[in-house]
């Protein structure tokens, strides 16, 4: 399924709407078996920049609250999720792209956290994906300097899996989601949980959840 995040004019900053509609068609998604894969995408050639501005609080909150439910339900989402992202992913579109369990970038795409200038902390959960990836300076060089990245920046770092030439983004990313929807059914549920949950767990844990993965997953099994 190709998701894609459109608010013409505001270069698809999101607003309550698009943030509860986004969630709402996961939702779909994941109870659709004929849907194996997801691609997210920004119309018009940029992915997401930021959270729409001109709002007052108890709507800036409420879109805020939105957001981190469309992150956790990507992070809990069964389903390979790939972020394909022309032009910008800023603030909340940064978030959501390291929400996403694979990411093609454009070769001019460019990534940032900005919500620092203006005295606020990164919104949508940059500041806990960032340190989980990349070293410490690393980090405080993200959240702290407005400053974009581009996308063979953060190729090399490891937080973008493909490049891919500009207008040729979804197309990319969708071909990557044919081959990754030949995969059994429980086989990517099962690795995203073992995944989840290698850093918090001892080895010995994580080895009771591999056993139980495979006497759960196994042809036959109840």
């Amino acid at each position: 399924m190709l998701l894609t995040f459109a608010n013409p004019g505001q270069r698809n900053a999101f607003d309550g709407d698009v943030l509860a509609a986004a969630i709402e068609t996961l939702s779909k998604a994941e109870r659709d078996d004929a849907i194996r894969v997801v691609v997210l995408t920004g119309a018009d050639r940029d992915f997401c920049g930021g959270i729409e501005a001109g709002k007052d609080l108890a709507t800036q909150i409420g879109i805020l609250e939105n957001l981190q439910n469309l992150v956790e339900t990507l992070r809990s989402f069964p389903k390979p999720v790939i972020a394909a992202i022309e032009g910008i992913a800023i603030d909340a579109g940064f978030s959501l792209a390291l929400a996403c369990d694979l990411v093609v970038a454009g070769q001019s795409a460019t990534f940032g956290v900005s919500s620092s200038q203006i005295g606020i902390w990164s919104v949508g959960g940059a500041g806990w994906f960032l340190p989980k990836a990349l070293p410490p300076q690393w980090v405080a060089e993200i959240l702290l300097d407005a400053a974009p990245l581009n996308a063979s920046r953060l190729h090399a770092a490891g937080l973008v899996n493909k490049l891919a030439t500009d207008g040729a983004v979804a197309d990319k990313a969708l071909e990557w989601a044919e081959r990754l929807a030949a995969l059994p059914p429980a086989a990517f549920e099962q690795f995203k949980a073992l995944l989840d949950n290698a850093s918090t767990t001892t080895l010995a844990e994580y080895f009771s959840l591999e056993r139980h993965g495979v006497l759960t997953k196994r042809p036959g099994a109840v």
